[in-house]
């Protein structure tokens, strides 16, 4: 799923002509606490979509904070629920509402609630951290399992020692 997702930002970041840093961060992945970002199910988003986009309930946070009127086909309100607006609002300031648009039309509907958690991932790195991004905790959490990796290496060595011993 992530190499997944990580061609889809790739050639999102493409069409936008924004450059992808693939170098370390100095910042560590302990500092992203309290993020917007949230992982709705299907049936959480179908009844978003059914209760946002029909007229009886709010409109999606995109339509709320566009200020437009929240149609029955948005394409917007299954995957941004008026209960968390702030997860649009980065979307929307990172990448823009249009270019969201034109990625969510071109995607598979079974694709799509990947691709906004993704989107929603990137942008809320993307504002907390400018230059590195998600790339940046990413290499910070690859920099641990390297570094975890050797300590267990070292740990089977010592043991190996006292196996011989007995």
């Amino acid at each position: 799923v992530f190499s997944f997702l990580l061609g889809i930002w790739i050639s999102f970041a493409r069409k936008l002509d924004r450059p992808i840093h693939r170098s370390m961060a100095s910042s560590s992945a302990s500092s992203f606490p309290g993020s917007v970002i949230t992982m709705a199910s299907s049936a959480a988003a179908v009844g978003a979509a059914s209760s946002g986009a029909a007229g009886t309930g709010s409109p999606c946070a995109a339509c709320k904070f566009l200020r437009r009127k929240c149609q029955p086909d948005c394409v917007f309100a299954p995957y941004f629920p008026p209960d968390n607006p702030q997860k649009f609002v980065h979307v929307h300031r990172v990448f823009g509402a249009s270019n969201v648009t034109k990625l969510l039309n071109e995607l598979n509907p079974y694709q799509r609630e990947d691709a906004v958690n993704s989107l929603a991932y990137e942008a809320d790195m993307r504002l907390r951290d400018p230059v590195y991004g998600c790339v940046g905790v990413i290499s910070v959490l690859q920099h641990q399992l390297r570094q975890l990796q050797q300590d267990l290496t070292r740990a089977r060595y010592e043991l190996s020692k006292y196996q011989f011993c007995i």
